[in-house]
């Protein structure tokens, strides 16, 4: 089969469950397995031990849930992208779900630009902190005995109900997580119930595209 016959396809997956404690590693394997078990006509690499050829573009914190998780994997015609979601599906353990994919244009590439979170807890920092925290200049915080300001990675902190959202930029130069936004408002992480809810990519036609779609 040549080069141009395989088609690369985006998954995109739930992490929810006893599930969200799959290292990477796991995950990895869990996918592969079920790739193998679904009869799908999927690319493998070449060599004595082949893998089925696979991508993330992120790795999720171990025990965090996550409504939108991708994965990249070439798969041979003629196959429709519901098909191969529902068929992977079957094959997979409680709380990884498949739920939706694309098919990725010949030189398309997709870069996270964002990350997007919902946190839920009793004693959650109110509006009235959470602007103050805003209003500032710098907001340092250690991470890995360095300190980073997340005033220009937050592009979203805001007050929502009982809980808050948050949404963290993906920079060249580096990102943050939730936990690093709930220590500088004086809050621990292990006290509250984070979620993934989605993530902002960037086209490499320079287009933005959030995933699922959000407010």
């Amino acid at each position: 089969m040549s080069e141009t016959d395989w088609r690369r396809i985006r998954i995109y997956f739930e992490k929810a469950g006893d599930s969200r404690f799959l290292s990477h590693l796991d995950l990895m394997r869990t996918m592969e397995r079920a790739l193998r078990r679904s009869g799908l006509p999927v690319r493998f690499t070449e060599g004595m031990n082949p893998h089925v050829r696979m991508s993330f573009p992120v790795a999720l914190p171990l025990g965090m849930e996550s409504r939108l998780e991708t994965m990249e994997v070439q798969i041979a015609p003629p196959h429709t992208v519901r098909e191969i979601v529902e068929r992977l599906a079957v094959e997979l353990p409680a709380g990884l779900r498949p739920f939706d994919g694309d098919v990725c244009f010949t030189g398309e590439k997709w870069q996270v630009a964002e990350q997007h979170y919902e946190v839920r807890g009793e004693g959650l920092p109110d509006e009235a902190a959470v602007g103050a925290l805003l209003a500032r200049d710098r907001i340092p915080v250690l991470r890995r005995e360095k300190e980073v300001d997340l005033k220009p990675l937050l592009s979203e902190l805001r007050v929502a109900g009982d809980g808050l959202v948050v949404s963290i930029r993906w920079t060249e130069t580096g990102t943050a997580r939730p936990e690093d936004v709930l220590s500088v408002l004086d809050h621990r992480a292990d006290s509250c119930r984070v979620v993934k809810t989605g993530m902002t990519f960037l086209t490499s036609e320079g287009d933005r595209i959030r995933k699922p779609h959000g407010p």
